[in-house]
């Protein structure tokens, strides 16, 4: 079984109990949803987790999963996990593809252009389905969003927390088109 030491990241949300028999029903969060399966070790919380269950079975609905549980028998036991995030131990960088990062290693930091000027602070990601943006707030308070690609970004450096951008002209400024 994993242990608390260990690096967790939230993979879904439970949304609800899903029957009578303890199935919650999972929002899907993460780009590697095979990780969840029979006999993993998964927690639930809120920042990090704080229960902790062995998955029995995993089934998919409606592009979500309906996780039963060992320990979770009825529909009251589900409900008690609901709207709790649920995580599974984070994987070995060594085992994701290249140029893959979670979104607590780009949240916090800081973004730099060419000449080594700071850009600001990463604050967080969102996907509006077009490819993912850099929420970055400035110095004062100003946010921009940058798109998390090439030839944008042009390396992330998280050994020292930084990413190194090349903007188009304007963005930071707030004179782009």
């Amino acid at each position: 079984m994993a242990t608390r030491q260990e690096e967790w990241l939230a993979v879904g949300r439970a949304r609800r109990a899903h029957g009578v028999h303890g199935d919650v029903l999972v929002e899907i969060v993460t780009d590697f949803p095979e990780r969840m399966a029979p006999g993993v070790t998964v927690g639930f919380g809120e920042s990090q987790p704080q229960r902790f269950f062995s998955v029995h079975s995993v089934r998919h609905h409606k592009g979500a999963w309906l996780l039963a549980l060992d320990g979770v028998r009825d529909r009251d036991a589900a409900e008690q996990l609901a709207p709790a995030w649920v995580f599974l131990v984070a994987q070995e960088r060594s085992s994701l593809p290249e140029n893959y990062y979670y979104e607590h290693e780009l949240v916090g930091c800081r973004c730099r252009a060419p000449d080594g000027a700071d850009l600001g602070q990463v604050a967080e990601l969102l996907d509006l389905g077009g490819g993912t943006l850099l929420r970055v707030t400035m110095d004062g308070g100003r946010e921009v969003l940058v798109p998390f690609r090439s030839p944008i970004v042009v390396r992330v450096d998280l050994a020292s927390a930084v990413i190194h951008l090349d903007p188009p002209e304007g963005l930071f400024s707030g004179d782009a088109l």
